[in-house]
């Protein structure tokens, strides 16, 4: 019986030593494995710092643009400004109508003042006698033709 004890004694430390191993080694699994996920999220943390750095560098170049362009643009408004200052200034303004017209306008509002100083005067738009779609026709045909 002593010999059949020390292989049962054997053959439970082979046992008991397989489950300790296989349980060392899940945990060893799972540790490395966790050490992986950390280094690619590590990795990856550092990949956006990176693209946010070259974010904000691209942005600064293109605000430093936008301000020169802006900067061009207000020079220009004000050198196009000073010209036309300038022009004003060295050209007398030129009338909308010539001469002649603006003689023969301010006759005619003379008249029609003149026209218009009585209060039994008609409006403008006013037109005596016939006109419209029935000028010319008498009163007799618009009978005939209602009845």
């Amino acid at each position: 019986m002593g010999t059949v004890m020390w292989v049962g004694l054997i053959v439970i430390a082979a046992v008991v030593a397989f489950f300790i191993g296989a349980f060392v080694t899940k945990k060893q699994f799972k540790q490395d494995e966790l050490k992986e996920q950390a280094e690619q999220a590590e990795n990856a943390l550092e990949q956006y710092r990176q693209d946010v750095a070259d974010h904000l560098a691209n942005t600064g170049k293109l605000v430093n643009k936008m301000k020169e362009n802006y900067d061009q643009l207000l020079s220009h408004v004000e050198e196009t400004n000073q010209l036309l200052l300038e022009d004003r200034n060295k050209a007398p303004a030129e009338p909308y109508f010539s001469k002649e017209t603006t003689e023969q306008l301010q006759a005619s509002l003379k008249e029609r003042r003149s026209d218009r100083s009585s209060a039994a005067a008609q409006p403008a738009d006013y037109v005596s006698g016939e006109s419209g779609l029935f000028a010319g026709q008498n009163k007799g045909s618009e009978h005939s033709k209602v009845s």
